[in-house]
């Protein structure tokens, strides 16, 4: 490993010394979105290459945009806006043929996965953060929990946030370092801020992170950290979605009923734990049909050894950082997501036994597998850098860890063929392009089913259909 680091430095200061500097940063950063965007898509090639439409993507999104036009910009779905999904249904069902939908739907999927690589590799070139940030690209590419997050609109609430939470901690870990904060031209101002308004009003991921980041830096400056505007006012319009979809929306179970039920199962807490936020550090799914079969003692032991891994890796990062307590906030906030999302599961009513399956809620636990995982990389490679970490206890531990992880690591990502029972008792598969077809013969709206189940569908305006036939013909 240690030849390997040797071999990419003197690699990247030959290409330095040959090419201008601005440009050799730009052809580094490039090079590397587009190796984590190969990667990426090599998790599940049939996505990109046979586009479709994913649940709420039609019955929802497309729907409202079909029947209210702009006015489906102000509805809520589960509580939240979805404003980037509903603009991107509004542009296709306005601009669009319908045969064009899923390749439309998947394009900005993929634009909102990418978004927080181009902008953690803007904040390296700018000195903000150092170049081993990129370490956590691997699990951002690679975390083994992407089932249902994986490049699907519905849940691009999850990944497009995220290059607005990353910018928001660069400025705060700028101001926090003494040094004068680059300059912000007018047009990249208003270009940021427009990028947080549409964070802010997708999902509520947005309030959760930098809410906790603002107030830790006032408590370190001492006053309200309201500058700049265009950072903090997305973040405090972003609590409007925790506030409708957590205070406003009604539920079987008050808060404090879901804790009492939560709190009188610790074996299914334990297993919860496990499977959610413990398995996905070694791998996936594969060490949790392991740790499931252990007794209650031997499952616990298993789960307090791997969180005295991650702390053990979190002492090894912290230490060269100049404010750790950024690093602490972004824990923090996670482990505050994923903890929301069970007991909100809980006060919904869902039966508990459900919370403790693969993949249920991935969604939600998705951004804590991958700071985990980045913090035990990055803790990795800071060790073998050193001669005296490779021999040390945490760098023994953490090359245990490493080579579990490569053994047990397991691709959730499953295909995307919906079948259906035809009316004769046959099982086959939804075809959209041919549904499409089938509405361009007859005059009468018809649904289109884009998933399984009665009310995945959706129906076409004439505007819609004319646009469809026209191009067809």
């Amino acid at each position: 490993m240690a030849n390997v680091l040797h071999a990419i430095q003197r690699f990247r200061r030959s290409a330095e010394q040959r090419l201008p500097a601005r440009l050799h940063g730009f052809l580094v950063s490039a090079a590397l979105i587009g190796l984590c965007a190969l990667g990426y898509h090599l998790r599940r090639p049939s996505v990109s290459l046979v586009p479709t439409l994913y649940a709420e993507d039609g019955s929802v999104f497309l729907q409202q945009a079909i029947d209210q036009g702009a006015g489906s910009l102000l509805q809520l779905y589960a509580g939240y806006s979805h404003l980037l999904q509903r603009i991107t249904a509004l542009t296709a069902v306005n601009q669009l043929s319908p045969l064009a939908y899923p390749g439309f739907f998947l394009l900005v999927a993929w634009l909102s996965w990418l978004l927080p690589l181009i902008s953690v590799e803007a904040l390296i070139g700018a000195g903000v953060f150092g170049r081993l940030m990129r370490v956590a690209y691997i699990p951002y590419v690679y975390v083994p929990y992407a089932g249902e997050t994986y490049l699907n609109l519905p849940n691009a609430y999850i990944f497009f946030p995220l290059g607005f939470i990353l910018i928001a901690y660069g400025v705060v870990a700028r101001q926090g370092s003494g040094r004068p904060e680059p300059p912000w031209p007018a047009p990249l101002r208003g270009l940021l801020f427009l990028y947080g308004l549409v964070a802010a009003f997708t999902g509520p991921f947005l309030a959760i992170y930098a809410i906790p980041l603002l107030i830790f830096a006032g408590l370190r400056r001492r006053r309200l950290p309201l500058r700049p505007l265009w950072l903090s006012l997305p973040v405090l319009l972003s609590s409007l979605q925790l506030y409708v979809s957590q205070l406003q929306t009604t539920y079987p179970l008050s808060t404090a009923e879901a804790l009492k039920a939560l709190l009188s199962r610790p074996a299914l807490l334990l297993d919860w734990f496990t499977v959610h936020l413990i398995s996905p550090l070694l791998g996936g799914y594969k060490p949790w049909w392991f740790l499931r079969t252990l007794p209650d003692p031997l499952q616990l032991l298993a789960v307090l050894v791997v969180l005295a891994l991650v702390l053990l890796a979190l002492r090894v990062v912290v230490r060269p950082m100049g404010q750790p307590g950024l690093l602490y906030v972004a824990i923090f906030s996670t482990l505050v997501l994923s903890l929301s999302s069970l007991l909100v599961a809980t006060r919904r009513g869902v039966d508990l036994k459900l919370v403790v399956i693969e993949d249920a809620g991935g969604r939600f636990f998705y951004w804590n597998s991958v700071l985990f995982l980045s913090v035990l990389l990055i803790a990795f490679v800071l060790l073998v850098r050193d001669p005296r970490g490779r021999r040390s206890l945490p760098g023994r531990a953490l090359t245990i860890w490493l080579v579990l992880t490569l053994i047990f690591y397991h691709n959730n990502v499953v295909p995307r063929p919906v079948f259906m029972v035809t009316p004769d008792r046959q099982i086959r598969m939804l075809d959209y392009a041919e549904q499409l077809s089938a509405q361009c013969q007859r005059q009468d709206p018809m649904p289109i089913q884009i998933y399984g189940g009665p009310t995945w569908n959706f129906q076409l305006k004439q505007q819609q259909i004319e646009r469809l036939c026209a191009e067809r013909s």
